[in-house]
Parts: structure tokens; sequence; C-alpha cells
């Protein structure tokens, strides 16, 4: 994407060698209940490679992931014999997800715990604890699903069986094999796989009283006898079974048929509302399923006659074979990056109007310090008639307008935070950097108008795989405050507009998929705030509303399985509450004041639908409502100002926003200002108190040699004499 980026690619095609079958461009099978034909390889069907385990198992049945998918674990039966040690096998995958990439790293020895055929394995969700199934057909009473320990997460060799079990003996008489759990672990499911023939070829769900732990209450929901594509009542012998995340989508491998099945549950994880698909004819003999999290890869466990392979095939949409069956998207990764795209658009928005804020803010705390304000006239008198008067000659001594200095700035910003994961999408990082140039000057109501231009870079990284989301932002904001109650409460306004470009990267099981996508925004604050003064200290409560519109361009990704994107709207709409202080405080050198603000945010807009279709099924066409940020958020600021002698000037500042349950983000800034100076610059002040006390200074600066000239009379009715005169010139080299 990056318009300012030219790059010159070239691309070496190497031969794929004979370990596995290419497949670039899988298609749709046209009817479920009829769909046949094994997977060979051919273009028109998904398988892609397949990894030979024969080393490992004689005859393997299960298989299962790692949540990132760099390591693969297999369970199997061995030479047979029921009591001969059974193994579990753990492999490591250099790229994940790619079974031809797999390295056997080591093997676990069952013999003495279950002393049975295991036939599945599965993990809790992270990997801290291990469950095996194994059957025993002359002894019903031994069908059952193991459980172990592991002190370190998803290594096998740290397992220890704890002695907890479930035994589905009552209901799985005869051949216990498939095993799975819902998405939180407080259902499991199991399949009775009839051997000849023999059992009651059901599907069992039962429910956990504690998520994932077979030692608590295990209570059976209901058993289902599903159809399959070569029978119309229910496969012989039921084996592997597996959903996807929301658990609206079942498959289950029918070993009697070679086939594996597709059902739709019109129920999340309920099995009693599973809807036949159809299913697909595999050859060999087919046991265990399994899917990577994307669901765009299958995995089959194949043995005997089909030989000991670990078959991996790649699907057109997730968790589908057939034609206009795509579900919309469960991917964490996938619905971070398009989360992330909303998160992205409101950010830019805010950090462009915070900056503009945070300019008058400056002005506001300084403008006495500046020659932004009456010219650096002041009058101050203690006694209430001289003070009256006082007020009156500052008015009538405010400068035309053309008389006055336009005063410029520039600052950067740093942003950076985190955004924590959740059951639909993956954990983010975010990183923002930004400079920021504008110009402002006082009007003739004592207010302040300005105008700036942001340029920024956004940087998103979601999940672990390597998606990730980069825009470049281009935003120009004009900034205004004007006094609505003498010269302590303020009515701050901004108006921007901004455009934005966006490279996305979206890895899924190791595919790549990119693409390029820009933007339009328009927005617009408004902040009523007022300064309440006491000594050296100033309270600053203040009310704010943020309005903005972002429109998104159409896009289509590249790669396998690539989605296209439609046009996409973003409103925010945010309610902000905040109290700020500001407190000076003096030195010979510079003036410095700090500053702090504690702020509530409601986010009252968090909601964008986004609505794409596979391009491989484009029949397939959704909708998708995505919730983006927390709805209550607190920020918190701390800064200080530094005003030189030369008409620099300086600020810094840290704001920290916590976002309820959500996650957090930091932002730095760091300002630089000039006010060009003439030749010459010019300052008259007079101060007097009740006893008339009378001070007159006159200070004049000519190319930086500063002459200072005052005199001091205690008492006015003696105006003829003068208690003090002096005389100073200092010259700096």
């Amino acid at each position: 994407m990056k318009k300012n980026k030219i790059f010159i690619s070239v691309f070496i095609i190497f031969l794929i060698s004979n370990s596995f079958v290419a497949n670039a461009n899988a298609s749709f099978l046209e009817s479920g209940d009829t769909a046949g034909g094994a997977l060979n390889g051919t273009p028109e069907n998904y398988e892609i490679r397949r990894l030979d385990v024969s080393n490992e198992e004689d005859k393997p049945y299960g298989m299962t992931f790692n949540n990132d998918g760099t390591k693969m674990f297999m369970v199997g039966e061995g030479s047979g014999d029921d009591n001969v040690a059974d193994d579990i096998h753990e492999y490591i995958l250099s790229t994940p997800y790619d079974v031809s990439t797999a390295s056997f790293r080591v093997g676990l020895n069952a013999n003495g715990v279950t002393s049975k055929t295991l036939r599945q394995i599965e993990f809790n969700k992270d990997g801290s604890r291990m469950f095996v199934t194994a059957r025993f057909i002359s002894r019903p009473a031994y069908n059952k699903v193991f459980q172990y320990e592991l002190s370190t997460n998803f290594d096998i060799s740290t397992a220890t069986y704890n002695g907890t079990f479930f035994s589905g003996a009552n209901e799985i008489t005869k051949n216990l094999f498939g095993f799975a759990f819902n998405h939180d672990g407080t259902m499991m499911y199991l399949t009775d796989a009839a051997f000849n023939g023999q059992s009651t070829k059901k599907v069992y769900q039962y429910s956990l009283s504690i998520a994932f732990d077979l030692s608590s209450t295990i209570t059976l929901i209901r058993s289902e006898a599903l159809r399959t594509v070569n029978n119309a009542t229910a496969d012989k012998e039921p084996a592997g079974i597996e959903f996807n995340q929301d658990g609206t989508r079942m498959f289950l491998v029918g070993r009697a048929s070679n086939d594996v099945n597709q059902y739709t549950l019109s129920e999340g994880f309920n099995i009693s509302t599973a809807s036949f698909d159809g299913g697909l004819n595999l050859n060999g003999d087919p046991n265990g399923i399994a899917f990577s999290p994307s669901g765009l890869r299958m995995y089959i466990v194949n043995d005997a006659s089909g030989g000991q392979f670990i078959r991996e095939f790649h699907l057109p949409c997730p968790f589908n074979f057939f034609a206009g069956g795509c579900q919309s998207i469960t991917g964490k990764d996938r619905i971070g990056i398009a989360e992330a795209q909303i998160n992205i658009a409101n950010r830019i928005i805010e950090h462009s109007t915070d900056t503009a804020l945070n300019r008058l803010k400056w002005i506001r705390r300084n403008k006495d310090l500046q020659d932004l304000s009456f010219r650096n006239i002041k009058l101050n008198f203690s006694n209430e008639m001289l003070a009256s008067l006082a007020d009156a000659i500052q008015v009538s001594t405010r400068p035309k307008e053309k008389d006055r200095d336009i005063f410029y700035w520039a600052e950067g910003s740093l942003a950076f935070g985190k955004v924590r994961d959740t059951d639909i999408s993956s954990k983010k990082k975010i990183y923002t950097d930004g400079i920021t140039i504008g110009a402002d000057k006082f009007t003739d109501d004592r207010g302040i108008k300005g105008l700036a231009f942001r340029y920024s870079q956004n940087d998103v990284s979601v999940g672990t795989a390597g998606s990730k989301l980069d825009t470049d932002t281009y935003n120009l904001t004009y900034y205004s405050t004007t006094p609505v109650k003498d010269d302590n409460r303020f009515l701050d306004a901004v108006v921007g507009i901004g455009a934005l470009y966006s490279d996305i990267s979206s890895v899924l099981d190791g595919n790549k998929l990119t693409g390029n996508r820009n933007g339009k925004q328009i927005y617009g604050t408004l902040k009523l705030k007022e300064e309440i003064k006491k000594d050296e200290l100033t309270l600053i409560p203040a009310a704010q509303i943020d309005l903005g519109y972002t429109l998104l361009s159409s896009y289509s990704e590249s790669g396998k399985t690539a989605m296209r994107f439609d046009k996409q709207s973003i409103q925010s709409r945010n309610l902000r509450l905040s109290l700020a202080s500001v407190e000076q405080l003096n030195n010979e050198k510079y003036k410095i004041k700090r500053h702090g603000k504690i702020e509530y945010q409601a986010n009252l807009h968090r909601s964008s639908n986004i609505k794409y279709s596979y391009i491989n099924d484009s029949s397939s066409k959704f909708d998708t409502e995505l919730n983006s940020g927390a709805l209550h958020n607190i920020n918190g600021e701390i800064g200080f100002d530094v005003i030189y002698d030369d008409n620099f000037s300086l600020f810094f500042i840290y704001e920290h926003n916590e976002a309820f349950s959500t996650g957090y983000t930091g932002k730095i800034h760091l300002a630089i200002g000039y006010l060009p100076q003439k030749n010459t610059n010019f300052a008259f002040k007079i101060e007097g108190d009740d006893i008339l006390k009378s001070k007159y200074i006159y200070t004049k600066n000519v190319n930086g040699l500063d002459i200072n000239f005052y005199l001091l009379n205690n008492n006015a009715m003696r105006p003829e004499t003068f208690d003090e005169i002096a005389l100073n010139l200092r010259k700096v080299f």
C-alpha cells in the first residue's frame, strides 16, 4: 500500500516436493448429500499434504495441536494388543499447522495407567491438563477418559496421572472413541464406535460442574444417533468428533463408511439440534479429526489400508465443505484485524482532537507569559477603586488584531498500549507515533483560533502469528476557544478532516492474506470549561462531547481463502467529564507550570458493521456487528510547561487511558513553540496598594541588550521624591 514506497520484487518459483500434493485453489462440492470421491489431491479437492507416522504408530487414531500450532500430539493403539503399552506422541512443527514440517520429539508410555488402546487426545485451554480416551471391547467398564496434569504446558514429558477419570460404562458399552470439549470446557462429547456393528452408534453429551475437570460432577445431558452420507440413520462406527468455535458446526468421522460428515447446529454445542449438511468419502480408514483454529485446515488420521498418515486438507472457507455453506468470521486473529481497523479509525480522531485541545490548554495556562495577552501590559492594584480602573485600562490597551503575532508550534507524540484477548478476538499491541505542526493567534474577543496539520503512523499487531495492521494518516484540524463569561469560562471547538491508508496482513494457520484499504474522516468536538483560581493553583472542570465519522473503502484480500470486504462506516461518539489543575512554579531563568487531569470517558458508539464474502464462495454474504473498545474509560494525565526568556516554550504530557476490562493505552506528548520577536519589545507595568504605593517600570530589549529602569515611591503623597531609583543593563553573550 504505502504510496510513498516502491517495491521491486523478484519471485523464484520452486518445484514442490513429492512429500505433499499441491492445491492452490480448492473448490467447493456442489451437493452435500451426494458428495463422493476420494480426496486424493486432485485440483478440484482439498488434500495438500500428508505426514507418515508409521515409525511411531501402527494404528494412529487421534490428534490435536497446542494453541499456536507449533506442536502436534497423536495417540494410537500400538500393536493392537489390549495389554501392550500405548504411547502418546509429541511432534514439533517448524511451520505452524503444516504437518509436513513435523519432527518427532518425545513419547509418553501410558502402560500401567490406561493399559488400553488410546483413541483421542485433548487439552484444556492453557495446556496444563491433558485428557485421553481409551476403549476396551471385552470390558465395557474400561471405556474411560483419563486425566493428566502437566507441570510444563503442552509438554507431555512432564505429565502426571492424577488419579481421576470418567467411565462411560453405563452408556458406552463397547468402543469409546471420539472425544471433544466445548470452548469453555463445561461440556464433554464422546462417541461410541460400535466394533463390528455392535453398540448404540451414538454421540453422547455430558455437562461438567467444573470446567475441564473430570473429578467434578459429570451428568449425561443427551445422546443422538446421527445420519451420515452413506447411512440414512447412523454410521455403524462413529469415531472422531470436532466442533467449530461457537459450536454451530459439528464434524463426525464414520469409520464404517470411510467418510467425514458435516452438521449444522441451530443451537451451539447442542447435538439434538444438528441437521445433516453432507459428507465426504475418504479412502483408507479415517479415525480422528482435528481443525486449525481458523477452520481453514482439516486433519484426518488414517490407519490400516490407507496407511499410517495424518492428512492435511485446505478448505475454501472455515469449517465447511459445501458451496453456500460458509459461515461468518470466527478466527480470533481475523476478528482482531477487523476490530483493529475500527480502533484505529477512532484513535486517529481522538489523537488529532486531543493535540489541538492540548494546544489550547497550553495557551490558557501561559497567556500572560508569551506576549499573547495584552502585550504584557498589566495594571494590578489591591485598592478596589484602582483595580476597577486597571481593568478598564487593560481592555482599552489591547492591541488591534493586525498588530498581533502568530505563534508557531509543533508537537511529537507517542502512543502505546495493549488490548486484552477475548473469547472471539486475539490480543493486540498498539504503537502510534505522530508529528503535528500548527499556528494560532488571538482574536478581537479575547479568543484564540488556529490550524494544525498532523501526520502519524499507526501499527497494530494481532495475536502471535504475525497478523498486523499498518496505517498512515493525514489530518487537518481547525481549533478555537472563545470566552463565554468574563475571562474564566471558555468554549473550545475543534473541526477536522483526515485521510488514512492501511496495509492489512492476516496470517491464518501459516497462510498470509494481504490487502490495502483507504479511508476518509470528518470529526468535531465541543468543550466547555471553567477556571477556578486560588493563589498559584487553578482548577479547571470541563465537559466535552466528541463526534466523528470514518468511511473505509472496499477491498479484496489476496491469498488462499481470501475475502472481499464492502465499504464500512465507523461512527464515534464520546462524552467526557474532567477536572484539571495547574500550579505555578517560579524560577530565575524560566517559568514552570505543572498540571494534571483526571477524566471519565464514555464511548457511546462502539459498534460497526462489516459486510463481506469469501472470494471462493460469493453466494455466502455476511453482515457482522463488532463492538470495539470499552464503554467506560478513565484517563489520567500529568505534565509540565517551561517558558524561556527567548520566546521558546516546551511542554511535556504523559497520559494513561484505562479501558474497563479491555486494556490500556499510554501517550506521551512533547511540544515546542516559538513566538517571533522583533528587534525590540516593550512591556509596561504599574502596581499600587491602599497607601498609593507606586512603581514605574520601563523595560526594553535592543538586539539582545536588556534595559531595565524603574522608580519606586512608597507614598504618593510625596510625588516629588523617590525612595528607589535603579537602572540595569544586561547582555547575554
